[in-house]
């Protein structure tokens, strides 16, 4: 995972952290999020977040929870300090013309970061989003793909993987669509600036997560052109 991404998903945790403080058992919602959380620390460094880990546990044991619960946020929040702090000062990433590959990377790390869900615009999409991008890593999230130029094309690579894999793929057609968008789970967005299929091979790009404070309204803009677009 680029430190990008982790950056912003680590972010995303303390948005979406759950009351944690309180005796008694947790709900799955709980143990949800510090399984994530857990998860994601030990991507950022496997040695360094043992304390981290070692506060999870107290956590479920019940045993100190304020005192654990203050160990948690405060490590999340150190870590989002030191990755902010060893990257440029835009929180995205550009890519210059030629560094293709260094944009795969990246966009192949975020869309395998996907826990149960992935909604990509783009108006130019086309087989390689398959090839590339989505493939069995991910089995059972749910992936909606909303384009509008090469559409026979992505429609006979869409059938052969849900064939291969048994994947949960749909595919609607709109006109109505110009951004590059990227949203994946419930708590992310990225903005793309040129389209995927073409992305820094001749032209400088950048791939940029929205503010988690418009995903919401940016997320029911795309539902809505969805719900009235064409399936294909």
């Amino acid at each position: 995972m680029t430190p990008h991404i982790l950056l912003e998903q680590l972010r995303n945790l303390l948005q979406s952290i759950p009351p944690l403080e309180g005796r008694g058992d947790y709900t799955h919602e709980q143990y949800t999020w510090l399984g994530k959380a857990n998860a994601l620390m030990n991507e950022w460094n496997e040695i360094q977040s043992i304390p981290f880990k070692a506060a999870v546990n107290s956590l479920i044991r019940n045993a100190e929870r304020r005192a654990q619960y203050g160990i948690i946020v405060t490590m999340i929040h150190d870590v989002i300090a030191r990755i902010e702090n060893s990257l440029p000062r835009s929180s995205g990433q550009a890519f210059g013309p030629g560094a293709a590959y260094d944009f795969f990377k990246a966009l192949n790390d975020l869309v395998a970061s996907a826990t149960s869900q992935i909604f990509i615009v783009d108006p130019y999409l086309d087989a390689q989003i398959f090839d590339g991008y989505l493939n069995e890593k991910n089995p059972g999230i749910s992936i909606r793909l909303l384009t509008n130029k090469y559409v026979d094309n992505v429609r006979v690579a869409a059938e052969k993987y849900r064939s291969q894999f048994g994947a949960n793929v749909e595919v609607r057609v709109s006109t109505d669509i110009h951004d590059r968008v990227i949203f994946v789970d419930e708590d992310q967005c990225w903005v793309v600036g040129a389209s995927i299929k073409d992305a820094a091979l001749k032209k400088p790009t950048y791939l940029a997560p929205i503010s988690t404070d418009v995903i919401a309204n940016k997320r029911k803009i795309y539902d809505d052109i969805w719900a009235v677009s064409a399936p294909i």
